[in-house]
């Protein structure tokens, strides 16, 4: 029967090459490792015989970076991939044994995925090996809390990664073959993984394997693209990280006082931010428990293709071995997908802020004329018509609109937060000195607004207040100035100019018509910079972008007005009709 799902893109030259092609793009990044392409085995270069014990691992392709990208000195000596979500076939895994022990002859250990396919390739593959007198041993390793209730226990999930790690790092301190083996059997009974998708994965030229609700996530899925074994409703981070570390502590029955590893496998599409927040929340949580969390790794380690997901998995440091698993965590290794090094290792601080550094108050000092009562009165009414303009309604749905085709479709709610600021801000605001009035507002430009339009507003309102700071007086030439001041701040280092279809065309535009009318009344000068300011605006809407982020996109997305000039035209207008009504 024929899916009617669509088929998922993905940049692979056919489904039928991805593994190999994958193999070789490994070799092509790291040269270190040695590729033997007829046989999809990975594995270090070594041109002697140093009588230690080698460390296989592998399984089915789709896991990226497991396995092959774990092969390097003091972790895997080499890495046997099968097809996607396949078992690799017994005579390539022999073919990795038989290979090694020619540069290894204290014996191999392999470490096996507890699934079927694996069971039985890579077990008939060491007993081959055995009738052939090689010296080996294999290691079933199956963690999987999702699926620790089945006759041959729990899959094998991101824990492999932790032996693959652990028992390299042995190998490299000449540890024979029968510790090795101890170590990995004791480790795979003190760890517990389970993790949960929000999205499935699909197989190369296929459609996804099933669907997920909006809103809602698979608990306990699994690294083949199969479901879990519940689906619940999509939480929060702190939610989500609280009901699986819930049940991995349940599950390996840890107390408070007792020491772990965690590693925070993603499924292939998560990311780098939420795999941190994750990490945040997975220490606070063990903190909340008074279990002391050693180590903690996190990234790539047994993907699921492009699933959105995580696992996490804790490994039980018990007071017999926690010492010597934490050396061997942290042993120098040279494979490329280990995420550990020196950074990992835990340490007391590292968070908190010097705040020291932001009480800087002394140094701004109130300079350049000072407003009378009838002044601040006009000031204070200008600044907050600007304000609710700005939040009242179109403005903010209106601004965001313009704002989708090109930008990330935020900026009424960018400029709404810092109106909001700065409505707050008048509540307490004394008003006296345009400069540190005008030097306030930048610094809520950049606190509230952030980014880039904080930081255009954040240097134009400098700009303004270092004019100010210098002026004689409160009078239209100085505002002029001022505002000449500040378009060419933004101008300068935002990297546009009038035309480039930015902010800069209104006040360009408005600051012209000002100018102009300097010797009209004040009423008249308002009104043409007004309308001057709204002719900038619309005018973005023939022009082609030189410069900001409409630029980065093809012109078929910018074809009504830049967001940013008609911000500027709303809180311009609302400034000039404010003061003109109010005088």
């Amino acid at each position: 029967m024929t899916s009617n799902k669509p088929v998922t893109r993905k940049l692979i030259n056919c489904p039928e090459s991805c593994v190999d092609d994958n193999l070789l793009g490994l070799g092509a990044a790291y040269p270190l490792l040695h590729i033997h392409p007829k046989h999809r085995v990975v594995t270090s270069r070594q041109k002697e015989d140093y009588g230690k014990v080698a460390v296989i691992g592998g399984g089915g392709s789709g896991h990226e970076p497991f396995a092959a990208g774990f092969v390097g000195d003091g972790m895997l000596d080499g890495a046997v991939a099968g097809g996607v979500f396949a078992s690799p076939p017994t005579g390539n895994v022999l073919y990795a044994i038989k290979y090694l022990i020619k540069h290894n002859s204290g014996g191999v250990l392999v470490l096996i995925g507890n699934y079927t396919g694996d069971r039985l390739n890579f077990g008939k593959a060491i007993e081959k090996a055995k009738i052939a007198g090689i010296n080996v041993e294999g290691v079933i390793v199956g963690e999987d809390i999702a699926s620790s209730n089945n006759k041959t226990g729990g899959r094998g999930m991101c824990a492999e990664v932790f032996l693959y790690k652990m028992c390299g790092a042995l190998s490299a301190e000449d540890a024979g073959l029968e510790e090795l083996r101890n170590l990995a059997t004791d480790a795979a009974k003190r760890m517990a993984t389970l993790g949960v998708c929000l999205t499935p994965c699909s197989l190369p030229g296929q459609p996804p394997l099933f669907e997920i609700e909006h809103g809602m996530m698979e608990l306990g899925a699994g690294v083949h693209g199969e479901a879990g074994i519940a689906t619940v409703k999509l939480g929060t981070a702190h939610e989500v990280v609280a009901m699986i570390l819930e049940k991995i502590i349940e599950h390996l029955n840890l107390s408070s006082g007792e020491r772990v590893a965690a590693m925070v496998n993603n499924l292939g599409g998560t990311s780098i931010m939420e795999m941190n927040i994750i990490s945040k929340e997975i220490k606070e949580f063990l903190d909340s428990r008074q279990i002391l969390l050693e180590r903690i790794y996190s990234g790539h380690m047994k993907s699921s293709l492009e699933m959105h997901g995580f696992q996490i998995c804790l490994l039980h440091l018990d007071q017999r071995h926690g010492e010597a698993w934490l050396r061997l965590l942290d042993a120098p290794t040279a494979a490329p997908g280990w995420p550990g090094g020196v950074a990992s290792i835990r340490r007391q601080g590292g968070i908190g802020d010097d705040d020291s550094l932001t009480h800087t108050e002394e140094t701004k000092p109130a300079v350049g004329p000072r407003l009378s009562g009838e002044q601040r009165r006009l000031l204070a009414g200008a600044l907050r018509a600007a304000a609710r303009a700005l939040r009242q309604a179109p403005a903010p749905a209106l601004l965001n609109q313009l704002d989708a085709g090109c930008g990330d479709g935020d900026c009424g709610n960018t400029l709404d937060r810092f109106a909001a600021a700065v409505l707050q801000y008048l509540e307490r605001a004394p008003l006296q000195y345009v400069s540190c009035v005008l030097r306030e507002l930048s610094e809520l430009a950049e606190t509230d607004m952030g980014g880039t339009s904080g930081g255009l507003y954040g240097l134009g309102l400098a700009a303004a207040s270092q004019a100010f700071a210098s002026a004689k007086s409160v009078d239209v030439a100085s505002w002029l100035l001022a505002w000449e001041s500040a378009t060419h701040a933004i101008s300068k280092y935002g990297g546009a100019e009038p035309g480039d279809r930015t902010m800069l065309d209104t006040l360009h535009a408005a600051a012209a018509a000002f100018k102009r009318s300097m010797k009209a009344d004040l009423r008249s000068l308002l009104a043409a910079a007004g309308a001057a300011a709204e002719d900038g605006a619309r005018a973005t809407a023939f022009m082609s972008a030189r410069a900001g982020r409409a630029s980065y996109v093809a012109s078929t997305h910018t074809h009504d007005e830049d967001a940013g000039a008609r911000a500027a035209a709303i809180w311009l207008q609302a400034i000039f009709t404010s003061i003109s009504q109010n005088l």
